[in-house]
């Protein structure tokens, strides 16, 4: 395969099985000393500025992505801001070929580019910077070390460019689209490695997501936007170092399985809680043992508020007046979520958790008609506490929460760290215990657990949402009822979101809903479904398709959902989400079944293909 072929990462699916028939014959492997990268760039590099951290930065991104998968690689950064191409060739020998790397990665063109405010021309002619970039290669080449070129990406509409001439009447990358071409001729002319960056991002931009949802200001990544880079430039480095990848490692970024869309079939909708000028938002709810009461609670308000109680007869065709509620339930601090618990004596509760510092409960011992105050639980806080409550086998309770330094203790301050805790209850919910870390880490911030047990009961799966927004959802196992877990595996995009909630349909299929922050997808920030097999998970499998239950209408902010699966086979799910465009979110169930999906699949009723990959 010619190196460099791999540059479709954000337009393929493939990215991981392209990469399997990778050579192994290189001596620099498996070595015992690392594998030095440089990266030599501008700001864009350099990338640490406000909301870009050392750590998320496409050079230590890629530094992770690459250890992960088995080479000892380090990654040095030296990117400078406002650099180019003529002052990077002054101190390539001092801050490059010193270090000795065996590879250089160089990334210049967006400074070179540049035509300042009040003149007419960039600030390096096109001819400057296609000399200075060969001459970079050279340099490092001749002092035997191996260059990459990596393209520009394209600056979006945001950036201060666009204020002034000539940007306003010919748009921000009329003279960048020239320094990327020139880039190419170099990589052409001297034979070495590129990473086209520019066509990446150029192929979606015109659709609307990279450059808005990767970019912090219009120029430079945030950290969404670096480890789309990092991924692009993996798939040639890892390429040119030629060990093989494990496929398993790095999953892509987009899903190849077909979408279905049920966002403008409002017969299947029904609004459960809407007030004029008020956020409703992220409930959860609870099906009682007569498979027609349905209870939901969300708060008034984005994520703290006033707890809101209401309560469905028929399974949620229809829903009550707001319920009265204890008085504290009105000093809810976070997203309040309901479980059913039964305790050894067979005695059946209702438990409600509200969370951050302490995380309180509330109790209801005769299915939700009276309530206790919220309690404290314990000395501890957490963030969306309480997500996902499981029975054990031997009766016992596991409840997961997460934390990022803030909640967990008293007085607590953000450590850039997440933790993943278990708390386990051997009363019917009554009391927990002090809480457990599962796992924890930096480079990939996992929370909002979201539990589902095998179908033959021997193993649990908690799906997480990846919150620095660089990576998929990840997942972790369990084959002794939560004693131990798996090391963290990504999943495919396909199952990437927040806050995954599922259940099993009559049939062994699973129902999995979930907010859509898949880096590549139609329906980003929209509430949606996924529809597959157990196994799929286990397997790493995409799944059978997916599902836009509605089109929220601003950003991201929808989709904390609950799911419930009636006898017959009816998913009835709820959510809150800005369905209305310009007006506060409310919520809402939809209800399907999964044979009116098989039919719409088969009948072919999907999203083009065009507007898959948008």
């Amino acid at each position: 395969m010619r190196r460099g072929l791999l540059r479709g990462i954000l337009t393929s699916g493939f990215l991981i099985s392209s990469l399997l028939f990778l050579s192994c014959g290189t001596e620099k492997g498996r070595s015992a000393s690392p594998i030095n990268v440089v990266t030599l760039g501008d700001s864009i590099t350099m990338g640490v500025r406000q909301g870009v951290s050392a750590e998320h930065t496409f050079s230590s991104i890629l530094e992770d992505l690459l250890n992960e998968v088995g080479f000892n690689v380090e990654v040095i950064n030296q990117g400078i801001s406002g650099e180019k191409t003529d002052a990077a060739l002054s101190r390539v020998e001092r801050d490059v070929l010193s270090l000795e790397p065996d590879y250089v990665v160089i990334m210049y063109g967006t400074n070179d580019a540049f035509i300042d405010e009040g003149k007419t021309e960039p600030r390096l002619s096109l001819e400057a910077y296609k000399r200075n970039l060969a001459e970079l290669v050279r340099r490092c080449r001749d002092a035997g070390f191996i260059p990459l070129l990596m393209t520009p990406i394209p600056m979006g509409e945001r950036n201060l460019a666009g204020a002034f001439e000539p940007y306003v009447s010919q748009g921000v990358n009329f003279k960048l689209v020239a320094y990327a071409t020139a880039c190419r001729e170099v990589a052409r002319a001297e034979d070495v490695p590129l990473c086209d960056l520019f066509v990446e991002w150029s192929d979606h931009a015109h659709r609307g997501t990279i450059i808005d949802r990767g970019m912090s200001d219009g120029m430079h990544p945030n950290p969404e936007g670096h480890g789309l880079i990092a991924k692009s430039l993996f798939s040639v480095l890892a390429e040119e170092i030629g060990e093989p990848v494990e496929p398993d490692s790095i999953k892509p970024p987009a899903y190849s399985i077909p979408i279905l869309d049920l966002a403008d079939q409002k017969h299947r909708q029904v609004v459960v809680d809407r007030e004029k000028d008020q956020y409703l938002g992220h409930p959860t709810t609870v099906l009682l043992e007569d498979q027609k009461t349905m209870i939901t609670v969300y708060p008034k308000g984005h994520g703290r508020g006033a707890v809101m109680m209401k309560r469905s007869p028929d399974a949620g065709l229809t829903w009550s007046e707001r319920l009265s509620t204890p008085d504290n339930w009105a000093t809810s601090q976070e997203v309040p979520t309901i479980h059913r618990v039964i305790d050894p004596q067979g005695v059946k509760r209702l438990i409600m958790f509200s969370g951050l510092y302490p995380i309180r409960m509330a109790v209801s011992e005769d299915d939700g008609l009276n309530w206790t105050p919220l309690n404290p639980i314990g000395e501890f806080g957490g963030i969306v506490a309480m997500g996902c409550v499981e029975r054990l086998n031997n009766g016992d309770y596991l409840a997961m929460f997460h934390d990022d330094g803030r909640f967990i203790r008293n007085g607590g301050k953000t450590t850039g760290v997440f933790t993943l805790y278990k708390i386990l209850s051997q009363d019917g919910g009554l009391t927990w215990s002090a809480p457990e870390e599962i796992l924890k880490g930096s480079r990939v911030h996992l929370c909002e657990p979201g539990i589902i047990r095998s179908p033959d009961g021997s193993q649990l799966a908690v799906l997480l949402r990846e919150n620095s927004r660089t990576r998929n959802s990840w997942i972790i196992f369990s084959d002794d009822e939560g004693m131990t877990w798996t090391k963290p595996r990504e999943l495919p995009a396909s199952l990437t979101g927040d806050r995954h909630t599922g259940r099993y349909a009559p049939d062994g299929r699973l129902f999995i809903s979930f907010r859509d922050r898949t880096h590549l997808s139609p329906t980003w920030g929209d509430w949606v479904a996924w529809v597959g097999t157990y196994q799929d998970i286990v397997e790493g499998s995409e799944g059978q398709y997916r599902v836009r239950l509605m089109d929220n209408t601003s950003g991201a902010d929808c989709a904390y959902p609950g799911v419930e699966m009636l006898p017959d086979g009816t998913v009835v799910t709820t959510t809150y989400g800005h369905w209305d465009e310009g007006e506060q979110p409310y919520v809402v169930s939809v209800r399907l079944r999964l044979k009116e999906l098989d039919s719409m699949a088969v009948e072919g009723d999907v999203l083009d293909v065009e507007r898959r990959l948008p």
